[in-house]
């Protein structure tokens, strides 16, 4: 009896045996899987946040290419309000060697002095074309407040109302800009007696 009872033990420890040894491996196998996908999660944590920090790095590189583009923008702006303050200030000079050329005396007209003097208002003239300065042309045109200032108003047979009929003060433009407003006489129309006469003609 002992030895039959010895010998079932012995079947039942070898029967387990294998069991045992199977639950012992698959601990390091589950071990690993856990591992690996602790692994895999971390991976995933660190590619979103790269591709955040490229994001952000994209964007920062957005953003100072823009304030380059705006302290590039407002410096030219700046030099342009300064060049045209400048200009500004050297127009009445252009003024005075217009007029001059305007009112020499017939019996200099001929003198190397008057010559030499109409020779510095033609360089004046070339140098404002370079900073894109040219004259407004006013005479004959609609009255226009952004391109003319009117000093004042009066009858004429040869203009309509409404528009410039005499030049009193060139105006000039720098590009689109307008750099000193033509100073005009503006035209009310025809007079009261000859719109009286082209009534009763007309009639």
């Amino acid at each position: 009896m002992v030895d039959d009872r010895e010998r079932t033990d012995r079947e039942e420890e070898i029967k387990e045996t294998p069991g045992q040894a199977s639950a012992e491996d698959d601990q390091p196998a589950g071990k690993a899987g856990d591992e690996l996908e602790a692994l895999r999660q971390e991976v995933e944590t660190l590619r979103t946040e790269s591709e955040e920090l490229l994001d952000k790095y994209r964007r920062s590189l957005a953003d100072f290419a823009n304030f380059r583009k705006r302290q590039e923008r407002d410096r030219e702006q700046e030099f342009r309000r300064l060049m045209m303050d400048v200009l500004r200030q050297f127009l009445p000079i252009v003024d005075d060697f217009r007029r001059a050329n305007e009112n020499v005396p017939q019996s200099l007209a001929d003198s190397e002095w008057v010559a030499g003097v109409q020779l510095i208002e033609r360089k004046i003239e070339k140098m404002l074309e370079q900073y894109e300065v040219t004259p407004i042309d006013a005479l004959g045109k609609p009255f226009d407040p952004h391109f003319h200032s009117a000093l004042v108003q009066e009858e004429s047979d040869e203009y309509p109302a409404g528009t410039v009929s005499e030049d009193l003060q060139r105006g000039y433009m720098m590009g689109d800009d307008v750099l000193r407003p033509t100073l005009v006489k503006v035209s009310s129309g025809p007079g009261t007696k000859d719109a009286e006469n082209g009534d009763q003609s007309a009639a």
